[in-house]
């Protein structure tokens, strides 16, 4: 089974990785594929806003990596995939599905935001629309409040 895992480097990011790292490891022959997506300098949609954007995505990369071994997967492989030009990251994500032949396609939802965000974040509800590969989206563990 090839499983692909979206990352932000959000709590949610970080859950996908942890479920999908667990799926992983319950098959030897299973491959982990961890993506991250990056704008490319100067675009509008760049969260870091622009030069650092790349090293930011391999940031991201690191952390997840930390990830997988923690839970139990010591294989992986991890990619950096540059948005194009009027690209979103759902697209992003579904065209790198496609072109691996992925068997399932593993992403984090805050769900929030917009009432049809609320239960899987924008993101993932996107991705759930416009994807040719099964979806699972994994949710953020709560954050627990102060008493």
């Amino acid at each position: 089974m090839r499983i692909l895992v979206a990352t932000d480097g959000s709590r949610a990011g970080a859950a996908a990785v942890r479920f999908a790292s667990k799926i992983a490891a319950h098959d030897p022959k299973s491959e982990l594929i961890v993506l991250t997506v990056y704008f490319r300098p100067g675009t509008s949609g760049s969260p870091t806003g622009g030069a650092t954007a790349r090293e930011s995505a391999e940031r991201v990369l690191g952390e997840a990596a930390r990830v997988t071994a923690r839970s139990g997967r010591q294989r992986a492989r991890f990619e950096l995939v540059r948005a194009r030009g009027g690209d979103h990251v759902p697209e992003a994500i579904s065209r790198q599905a496609d072109r691996m032949r992925v068997d399932l396609v593993v992403v984090g939802s805050e769900g929030r935001e917009t009432l049809s965000e609320w239960v899987v974040g924008g993101t993932a509800l996107r991705l759930i629309y416009i994807a040719r590969r099964p979806v699972t989206v994994v949710r953020a563990p709560r954050r627990r409040l102060p008493s």
